[in-house]
C-alpha cells in the first residue's frame, strides 16, 4: 500500500482537528471583539511558527519509530551559537547560519548513530544529549547574550499582509516535506522502518543509515527553529529551548501519527498547531493562568493518546 493512502487514511483526524479549530475559533470570536481581527491572527501565526517547524521534525522521527526529546538543550544551545557568531554583519550573520546548520544536523547524526548502532533507545539517548547541550548553553553564557544584524531581526517580524514570512517559509517545509514523505524512497522506507522495523530489515532496507539520516534532518529543521528564535529574540538565550522537547509531541499525537511510528503524516501535525496556537490565544484573552493551559495541553496528550491506542487495539 503506497504512502498516499497511508496519508489518506488519517482524513476522518483532520477533519475532527480541523472542526476543533473552528470551535475554539468561535469561542474566541465570541469572547472578545479583538481575536478576530488581522492584527491578532498575525500573532497567531507568528506565535506557532517555531512550534510547527520542531514539530515537523518530531513527526519524521516517530514516523520512522524514533523519538527525539534533544530539542529542549539542542535549540538553547544553537541559539547561543547562532546569536554569539552573527554579530552586526552580513558576512558574520551567513558564516552562523552555516556553523548552527552544520551542529543541528551533527547534534542529529549522533543521536541518530547512538541509537542505530550503539542500540540505546532514542528516548535515553536524545534526553541525555539535551542535558549535556543544556549545560554547555549555560556554559557559554547564563544570560541572553550576544546579536543579530538588525536586518535579519526586522526580516523575522515583517509579514506579507497579515502572514508573516516565517509562516510562509514553515508552510513551504511542510510541503517539502509531505512531498519527501509520500513520493521518495526516503520517505517510503521511513514509513516501513516504522510499521515494522524487523520486516524493513529482512527486506534489505538500508535501516540503521535511514535512522541517522532521519535524526540528521530532525537536527537541521531544529537548527532552523534556532535561527528563527534567535532572529526574533534579537540575542541568543540559553534557556530558549526550555518545553520544547515535550511541546514538539503534542501537535505529532493529536494530528493522528501514532507514537509507535509507520502511520500519520504532516498534515495532522499543521493542523495541530494550529488547533494548539488558537486555543492558548483564546485562553490568554480569557485571561486563564498559562498554569492552567499546561494541564489543558497535558489533558490533550493523554486523550489522543489513548484515542489513538484504542484504535491500534480495535
Amino acid at each position: 500500500m503506497n504512502n498516499l493512502i497511508r496519508a489518506t487514511r488519517a482524513q476522518p483526524v483532520h477533519l475532527v482537528v480541523f472542526a476543533l479549530i473552528a470551535i475554539v475559533f468561535a469561542v474566541g470570536a465570541a469572547s472578545s471583539d479583538r481575536f478576530a481581527t488581522p492584527l491578532n491572527i498575525g500573532n497567531i501565526q507568528d506565535q506557532m511558527v517555531a512550534l510547527a517547524i520542531i514539530a515537523l521534525a518530531q513527526t519524521i522521527v516517530i514516523l520512522s519509530g524514533g523519538i527525539d526529546l534533544s530539542y529542549a538543550g539542542a535549540l538553547s544551545f544553537l541559539c547561543v551559537v547562532f546569536a554569539a557568531i552573527a554579530g552586526d554583519g552580513t558576512g558574520t550573520l551567513m558564516l552562523a547560519m552555516v556553523v548552527v546548520a552544520g551542529l543541528g544536523i551533527t547534534i542529529g547524526v549522533i543521536n541518530g548513530a547512538i541509537t542505530a548502532y550503539v542500540g540505546v533507545h532514542p528516548l535515553i539517548t536524545t534526553l541525555g544529549t539535551s542535558t549535556i547541550l543544556a549545560g554547555c548553553a549555560l556554559l557559554i553564557t547564563r544570560q541572553p547574550s550576544g546579536s543579530v544584524p538588525l536586518f535579519f531581526e526586522d526580516l523575522m517580524y515583517e509579514r506579507v499582509g497579515i502572514v508573516p514570512y516565517g509562516m510562509t517559509f514553515a508552510v513551504a517545509l511542510y510541503l517539502l516535506v509531505g512531498f519527501m514523505l509520500w513520493r521518495t524512497v526516503f520517505g517510503t522506507r521511513i514509513y516501513a522502518i516504522g510499521d515494522n522495523e524487523g520486516a524493513a530489515t529482512v527486506s534489505g532496507l538500508p535501516v540503521k543509515q535511514t535512522k541517522v539520516a532521519v535524526y540528521a534532518l530532525s537536527g537541521l529543521l531544529c537548527a532552523v527553529v534556532a535561527m528563527y528564535m534567535t532572529g526574533r529574540f534579537g540575542v541568543g538565550d540559553p534557556r530558549a529551548g526550555v518545553g520544547f522537547d515535550l511541546r514538539s509531541i503534542t501537535p505529532v499525537i493529536v494530528g493522528g501519527t501514532l507514537l509507535a511510528g509507520g502511520k500519520g503524516g504532516v498534515l495532522g501535525t499543521g493542523l495541530a498547531v494550529v488547533l494548539l496556537a488558537v486555543l492558548a490565544n483564546v485562553l490568554n484573552f480569557m485571561n486563564v493562568s498559562s498554569f492552567y493551559q499546561w494541564i489543558v495541553e497535558g489533558l490533550i496528550i493523554i486523550a489522543a493518546v489513548s484515542f489513538f491506542a484504542g484504535k491500534a487495539k480495535s
